[in-house]
């Protein structure tokens, strides 16, 4: 009888456990962490709640924010990176992201105002923001020939190269942010990570990198377990380290 009591009890009770642990539930027991400065305590519920499915800007923000209070500059850097690729327009994300690349020696922003202008310009949308415009204006022309097609109305030349100027606004810009986001990029997490010729401990480290620098992710050879090939593009190198060196956005 004992047994049943507690076997229904299980059963009334582990749904309201299984809600307690939800995805929202862990992000707000992070805020709450964070806002007490136990940051370790905010990280590990950040990433269970990401870990559970959680896809956001602002949980990847809150992430880079708490891996920055504890002093793991890579980790902050991979967070706000992942928060910037989801919503590149928002400030506070932008300003983070240029503040703690800067601590790395790879600021996000351009030296000069006018670069800075463009810069924000071209980032101003996100990319599912970019797609829409570009399937609204695609699906615009689709709707204008059909409707020509019918004999229903005719558009002026003026509405044709309007409409048609901005397809092809909105879905060369759209492409130009997905070729960006979409390459192989890795942020060093480690303090320094040593680079070597070949992928193992008895090849010469040829040069280091800093914890918290953007890397390109190299497919040129067939992969090696437990090290990964990199290239620093503004130096013009590149090498092998291990996986566990870089965070692969």
């Amino acid at each position: 009888m004992e047994k049943m009591k507690i076997a229904l009890l299980m059963v009334f009770w582990l749904p309201f456990c299984r809600a307690a642990e939800s995805p929202d539930a862990l992000f707000k027991q992070g805020n709450a962490a964070f806002e007490a400065g136990k940051f370790s305590d905010a990280i590990t519920s950040y990433e269970s709640a990401k870990a559970d499915g959680t896809r956001s800007w602002m949980l990847e923000y809150n992430l880079g924010n708490a891996y920055y209070r504890s002093g793991q500059l890579g980790k902050a850097v991979a967070h706000y990176a992942l928060a910037f690729r989801l919503n590149s327009g928002e400030k506070d994300v932008i300003e983070n992201l240029n503040l703690v690349s800067a601590k790395a020696g790879d600021p996000l922003l351009p030296n000069s105002g006018l670069a800075v202008f463009f810069w924000r310009l071209f980032y101003f949308f996100s990319l599912n923001t970019l797609t829409g415009f570009a399937a609204l204006f695609f699906l615009g022309l689709c709707a204008m020939g059909f409707i020509r097609l019918s004999g229903a109305t005719v558009f002026s030349a003026e509405t044709w190269v309007l409409v048609g100027c901005g397809f092809l606004i909105f879905s060369g810009w759209t492409g130009v942010r997905w070729t960006l986001q979409t390459q192989p990029t890795g942020i060093v997490i480690t303090p320094v990570a040593e680079v070597r010729s070949g992928p193992n401990l008895s090849y010469p480290a040829n040069f280091t990198i800093p914890e918290g620098r953007r890397v390109l992710v190299l497919e040129e050879q067939e992969p090696v377990q437990g090290w990964i090939e990199i290239g620093v593009p503004q130096e013009g190198l590149k090498g092998w380290v291990p996986d566990a060196s870089v965070e692969v956005l």
